[in-house]
């Protein structure tokens, strides 16, 4: 009689095992196990709701824990931006520094080969690489806010779908809902730090570029003791504060016009017929196709009414070049633009 008691025990055990396995089969943690004993070790307090013993209860732990994941993943993504956004602009502020210096010096006459203007654009040179540095440093912090951006929209959509889940109570939802908002609004704040500091790795990258630019056209002077007037640029040296502060974006097709209102990704001015900037705009069009092989290129000739024919002829050398890079001929737009502001004939080149 002893062993049919027993053996009737171990069945029952045996079948109230598989009812919970069948019960869980379907939905698997966000965060590792389900199992009630890891994820409620004190079950009357979890995380700032009470566990109400139905599967979506467990669900909602499992959220909360995720959720705090990723707003300490956010947090992190933060500091990190700050941590290099202070580091461009002290970095800005010394380039543009010994830059002036030299400039002036250029402007007031020095002597052809003075070592101690090399000796300045060497430090220059060395802001230069520490621009690139940190737009390398932004590009990589820009893969992981798009990481957690991808991971908080998954979190969002999971959160949604468990309101469907049957054999909930009320308190389920509450606590759902709960959590579906505060989601909602780290979305909001991860989606606005994606776009600064994708924004902010374009600009540090472009004006890396062109810093690169100016200090070997201040080379060629500081030969000569006098300024050539070869280069000239139109990216600001400040400090890169603007771009880190978050935009919106969308991603509509613009026009071509609505680019020309933004930050070009190259430009040059034609003082005379020998300007150097292959090198430049070449180092600018593979950066942009890297980030987007299929982007599209605005070509723009700058000038006044009486310069318009030969800006038109360098922006038109100056599209074959880019196709010549990598571009995709399709991609690549031809426009003009009147300013009788514009002394010199100008091609700028906006991407989108």
């Amino acid at each position: 009689m002893k062993n049919v008691v027993i053996k009737a025990f171990a069945a029952v055990c045996t079948l109230a095992i598989s009812a919970c396995t069948s019960d869980n089969q379907g939905y698997p943690s966000l965060i590792g196990s389900d199992s009630q004993e890891n994820i409620y070790a004190n079950s009357s307090n979890v995380v700032n709701g009470s566990y109400t013993g139905t599967f979506v209860g467990q669900r909602v732990a499992a959220f909360r824990q995720e959720l705090k994941q990723l707003t300490q993943a956010q947090k992190s993504n933060q500091k990190e931006l700050d941590k290099i956004s202070s580091n461009v602009s002290r970095n800005a502020n010394l380039y543009q520094k010994t830059i002036s210096t030299v400039q002036n010096k250029l402007q007031a006459g020095t002597t052809p080969g003075n070592p101690n203007m090399y000796a300045m654009l060497q430090q220059a040179q060395g802001n230069v690489q520490n621009m690139f540095t940190n737009a390398n440093a932004l590009e990589n912090l820009s893969t992981k806010t798009a990481t957690t951006l991808t991971s908080i929209n998954y979190l969002e959509n999971s959160i949604s779908a468990a309101f469907n889940i049957s054999g909930a109570v009320d308190e389920d939802h509450k606590q759902l809902r709960e959590l579906q908002s505060e989601t909602i609004a780290l979305a909001q704040k991860a989606s606005a730090l994606n776009d600064s500091v994708s924004s902010a790795a374009n600009f540090q990258q472009q004006n890396a570029v062109q810093s690169s630019q100016e200090v070997n056209a201040l080379h060629d002077s500081v030969k000569i003791g006098s300024s050539s007037g070869n280069f000239s640029r139109t990216i600001s040296h400040s400090p890169a504060v603007t771009p880190l502060v978050a935009t919106s974006h969308t991603s509509a097709p613009r026009s071509t016009n609505a680019g020309f209102n933004n930050m070009p990704l190259f430009s040059v001015k034609f003082n005379n017929s020998n300007v150097n900037y292959r090198d430049g705009l070449n180092t600018a069009v593979k950066s942009a196709l890297s980030r987007k092989p299929n982007a599209i290129f605005d070509v723009v000739a700058v000038s006044s009414s009486a310069n318009q024919d030969r800006a038109q002829s360098y922006a038109s050398k100056i599209m074959n070049e880019v196709v010549s890079f990598g571009a995709n001929a399709n991609n690549v737009n031809l426009n003009a633009r009147i300013s009788e502001r514009s002394p010199v004939s100008e091609v700028l080149l906006f991407v989108r």
